[in-house]
């Protein structure tokens, strides 16, 4: 990976999924963090700002798609979001949720590697400081 690595949130309810992508994210150099439901990555997102969410689809509390609408409507739009999933979403549904791209855990494992190059080189380009005096959202219950 060339560049400074990111951080990255992986959110899978899946413990065996997680550890693949998160293995595969840092052989990439990336600092990964994990999540195991929508809600953990929901504070995790708020307490640390990661570049960029690789969601599930199908979690418990929020899933991915809501986890995604979520961190588009609180502001972070600097993180980019990929909508990963076993197939339970379209991208149409990923899209309309505000994700930046969408990829099916059917798909090589290369493929979602290439898509977190591709958005972070987007994101080293555009990603803004983080302001002291933000503050951060609430979820509702």
């Amino acid at each position: 990976m060339l560049g400074t690595p990111l951080e990255v949130l992986v959110a899978d309810d899946d413990q065996d999924v997680r550890d693949m992508v998160r293995t595969a994210l840092q052989l990439d150099g990336h600092h990964v963090l994990e999540a195991p439901d929508g809600r953990t990555a929901w504070e995790l997102i708020v307490a640390r700002r990661p570049a960029l969410v690789v969601a599930d689809v199908e979690m418990p509390g929020l899933d991915g798609l809501e986890l995604t609408a979520l961190i588009k409507a609180n502001g972070y739009h600097e993180t980019k979001v990929i909508v990963f999933t076993g197939g339970m979403a379209t991208d149409k549904e990923a899209q309309i949720a505000g994700a930046d791209a969408y990829v099916t855990k059917s798909a090589p494992l290369s493929e979602l590697r290439a898509l977190v190059s591709r958005l972070c080189s987007v994101e080293r380009e555009s990603r803004p400081g983080r302001s002291s005096s933000e503050r951060a959202p609430k979820l509702e219950a």
